[in-house]
């Protein structure tokens, strides 16, 4: 089959694999940066406040992740 010849069929079978990993982390990011602008345009410092606390469990992990070498 030549390039000419190939369908929408075809094409989508090459390219069912989805979004690579980097996508999916920088849609995640940007998904939370929405939240965290939302959450302090709403609730002022206070909201910016409690998204720092929530994140320390995930830093303290990331923390420890890197400490062991994974």
């Amino acid at each position: 089959m030549s390039m000419n010849e190939a369908t929408t069929t075809d094409l989508a079978t090459e390219r069912s694999g989805g979004m690579s990993i980097e996508a999916k982390i920088f849609a995640g990011l940007a998904v939370f940066l929405a939240v965290v602008i939302a959450a302090t345009v709403t609730w002022g410092p206070v909201g910016l406040a409690m998204c720092a606390l929530a994140c320390v469990p995930v830093c303290y992990a990331a923390i420890i992740l890197i400490t062991i070498g994974k």
